[in-house]
C-alpha cells in the first residue's frame, strides 16, 4: 500500500491514496449484531454509488425523488474516495509513506502521524453525531419509497466509525516505510506555481507517479483553500 503526503502549502500536507477502480467496498464487519447489519447496509450502500457513477447520464425524465437519490449516491462516491486510505488502513500490517525529497523522512512521518490523529478525533465525534441522526430516522423506514434519511445516515455513521479505526490503526499498528520522491518535491513547487501553466505541471507529476487522479484532488484541495 502507498500513501504520497501532498504538500499544498506552508505547513499544509494532506496525505493521498489511490484505490484501484475495482469495485472493492468497505468490508462489512462480521457477526450478527445491530453493526454488522448496519456495515452490511453501508457496503451495499458503497455499491449501488459507485455503479450509479459508472452508468451513463440517463435519457427522459425522472421523478424529483429520483434526481435527489442520484444526487445524494453521487455524495457518497465523492465521500468513499475521500475515506478511502483510512478504510483501507483498518487492515493493512505495513505500508510506505512517500514525501517530498526536500522533508526529513522523520518530520513527514510525524506530520503524516499527526494528521491521524486529528482525523481519529473528528471521524470519532461524527460518528456519534450521526448515529443520533440514524435513530432519528427510524420513524420515516414507514413511509412508501427509499428511505434516503436512513441510507444517509448509516453511510455516514458506519463510514465515520471505520475511519476513526483506520486512523487509529494507522497511527499506532501499521508499520511505515518511508520513501523520498522528487517528483512530490516537483508537484509541490508546481502548486505554488502562477496559474498560467501551473495545472499543466500538476498534471505531469500525476503522470510521473502513475496516479491518474491526483491533479483532480490537488485542485480540489488548493481551491476549497482559496
Amino acid at each position: 500500500m502507498n500513501v504520497y503526503l501532498i504538500a499544498l502549502g506552508p505547513d499544509r500536507y494532506e496525505p493521498y491514496y489511490e484505490h484501484e477502480d475495482t469495485g472493492e467496498a468497505a468490508e462489512a464487519e462480521e457477526g450478527r449484531g445491530l453493526f454488522a447489519r448496519l456495515s452490511a447496509r453501508f457496503s451495499a450502500i458503497i455499491r449501488d454509488a459507485e455503479r450509479q457513477r459508472h452508468e451513463q447520464a440517463h435519457a427522459g425524465p425522472r421523478s424529483r425523488m429520483a434526481r435527489l437519490q442520484r444526487r445524494m449516491m453521487s455524495w457518497v462516491a465523492e465521500r468513499v474516495a475521500e475515506q478511502r486510505l483510512l478504510w483501507r488502513l483498518r487492515s493493512e500490517e505495513a505500508a510506505v509513506l512517500h514525501v517530498p525529497d526536500g522533508m526529513d523522512p522523520d518530520e513527514g512521518l510525524r506530520v503524516f502521524r499527526a494528521g491521524l490523529q486529528k482525523d481519529g478525533d473528528r471521524h470519532r465525534l461524527l460518528a456519534a453525531l450521526h448515529g443520533l441522526g440514524l435513530l432519528a430516522s427510524a420513524p420515516f423506514v414507514v413511509i412508501p419509497g427509499p428511505n434516503l434519511f436512513g441510507y444517509f445516515f448509516t453511510f455516514t455513521t458506519v463510514g465515520h466509525f471505520l475511519s476513526y479505526r483506520g486512523a487509529r490503526r494507522g497511527q499506532s499498528e501499521v508499520r511505515w516505510t518511508v520513501r523520498s520522491s522528487d517528483v512530490l518535491s516537483e508537484l509541490a513547487d508546481a502548486v505554488r506555481a502562477p496559474a498560467p501553466g501551473r495545472f499543466a505541471r500538476i498534471h505531469a507529476a500525476a503522470d510521473r507517479l502513475r496516479l491518474p487522479h491526483l491533479a483532480r484532488f490537488v485542485e480540489r484541495m488548493t481551491a476549497s483553500a482559496a
